[in-house]
């Protein structure tokens, strides 16, 4: 028998697997044309079949960085869906609401390894949404584009609108519709971490988690409009941006890639949050320093190696490293050496490989991630009183051609949802023949920890402000002091 839920847009058939989780999917949530702000999807007449995940934003390929490229359903602009998995038996069940990341560029609640499943089987229910992404979603609205109506930020109106859903129909799966909790990982952190400082914010969640977020990342006016202006000319026009089929957005995307100007303002991420004067205001990292934050429980989490990710060597000389420092972290040669030299030791004193180019990779996600993450962590919790830290450290193995991976972003997502034995995550994140025991433990350990913290606001380990505690997430699992502390401190003296 099919299970059955009543929304205020009408009646879902869904279905129920032999572990009694029930689920449906593809729940239209809002309706948008392109460049608008989203509206509350019209209701329908009769069942409507909620068996098939709903269409993602369409986007440009994922690439090979991680496995779990596919996104398990079709590419359509009219993309507003989202997922519901509930636990067997009577709620109401704290909810957990997810927001994938992909650098606000790719990404879909459909990919396999996003299953919230397993998440529902420990007592929550589990959302997930799609919204808007790339051109479609986080374009900048120069003052010709609002003329003709365009709106920026609209993926995070997006997940406003799925959240006000979320709240007015979350009751009728068995959900209590006044505990829930966001949680997301990379953009989707970053969409929370700017949804923090949103008015109105506490109509929509009561509790977050955020991994791998960027809290300095908000484009200003004029970052976002350049952006703006420049894709616009490369897809040929306003007209174009309108009316051109997505494919020929999605070719545009290349051209930001190769525009000097873009790359040198905004590097990699073209597509990001922009102030536009009503959702977003300021970077995070201002805003939550007065108070804007405040009121809302936080687990905030980083990994080791954040930007190994992204390392495009396997190797790399010290001659070569002294200038690379020097040059990304502007300070001079000898400065450079200093800070080489510290984290060598460090990271021998730690166990870690210490070579030239792990010593860069641990200096680049320092810099970028880690560090701007504890700045975050120390400013919410003089607002929040309830915020906790956690530091992903479980170790991946090197790529095939050497490059190194480690505790690096990404590698805490199959963790989170226990979906090691999807698309080859288990043998990418090292968690097979002697480690399987060590990581399905990390699993479930992560899983029970937020499944706690929506039940109750208590995720298990002290606060932050309780001695600078943190949760180590790895091989082993525990309170620990400060790990973060030991990397910033390597900076002292550094111009």
């Amino acid at each position: 028998m099919q299970p059955v839920a009543t929304t205020a847009n009408g009646i879902l058939h869904g279905r129920e697997a032999d572990d009694g989780v029930r689920r449906w999917l593809g729940i239209p949530y809002a309706v948008a044309t392109r460049g608008a702000r989203p509206q509350p999807a019209p209701g329908w007449t009769g069942p409507r079949d909620a068996t098939r995940f709903g269409a993602a934003c369409p986007q440009p390929g994922f690439g090979d960085l991680v496995p779990g490229g596919a996104l398990g359903a079709e590419a359509n602009e009219v993309c507003q869906f989202l997922n519901v998995w509930v636990p067997p038996g009577a709620g109401p069940w704290p909810v957990l609401v997810w927001i994938h990341g992909g650098s606000f560029l790719t990404g879909a609640a459909s990919q396999a390894m996003y299953d919230g499943a397993a998440l529902a089987r420990r007592g929550a229910i589990v959302v997930s949404i799609n919204y808007r992404v790339g051109p479609f979603g986080f374009l900048a609205a120069t003052p010709q584009l609002a003329s003709r109506g365009w709106t920026a930020n609209c993926g995070l109106h997006d997940v406003v609108i799925a959240l006000q859903w979320v709240r007015a129909n979350i009751a009728g799966f068995g959900g209590d519709d006044h505990n829930v909790t966001v949680f997301g990982e990379s953009a989707g952190g970053g969409v929370i971490v700017h949804l923090l400082g949103a008015p109105g914010r506490a109509e929509l969640f009561d509790r977050a988690i955020m991994q791998s977020a960027s809290a300095g990342r908000t484009f200003d006016t004029a970052t976002g409009e350049l952006v703006a202006e420049r894709f616009v000319e490369v897809v040929g026009g306003v007209d174009a941006l309108y009316d051109a089929p997505a494919d020929r957005l999605l070719d545009g995307i290349g051209g930001l890639f190769g525009d000097p100007a873009v790359f040198g303002a905004v590097g990699m991420m073209p597509f990001h949050p922009a102030n536009d004067g009503e959702l977003v205001h300021d970077a995070p990292s201002r805003s939550v320093t007065t108070g804007a934050h405040a009121g809302c429980d936080l687990v905030v989490s980083v990994t080791r190696d954040e930007m190994n990710l992204f390392l495009e060597t396997s190797s790399m000389t010290p001659e070569k490293l002294t200038k690379r420092v020097a040059r990304y972290a502007t300070i001079d040669a000898a400065q450079a050496d200093r800070l080489i030299d510290r984290y060598r030791a460090l990271l021998g004193a730690e166990g870690l490989p210490h070579d030239p180019i792990h010593v860069w990779g641990a200096i680049y996600s320092d810099h970028e991630m880690t560090l701007p993450t504890r700045a975050y962590i120390d400013a919410a919790a003089q607002h929040h009183g309830r915020v906790f830290a956690a530091y992903f450290d479980w170790a991946a193995p090197a790529r095939a051609d050497g490059r190194p991976v480690g505790a690096s972003h990404a590698m805490d997502l199959p963790f989170t949802f226990s979906s090691l034995d999807v698309d080859g995550w288990r043998a990418f994140v090292g968690a097979g023949g002697a480690r399987a025991t060590a990581g399905d433990r990390l699993a479930g350990a992560m899983g029970a920890a937020w499944v706690a913290f929506a039940r109750d606001g208590d995720p298990g380990w002290p606060r932050w402000s309780e001695g600078h505690t943190m949760l180590e997430l790895g091989e082993h699992i525990g309170p620990c002091v400060d790990s973060i502390g030991r990397r910033a401190a390597l900076w002292d003296g550094i111009a």
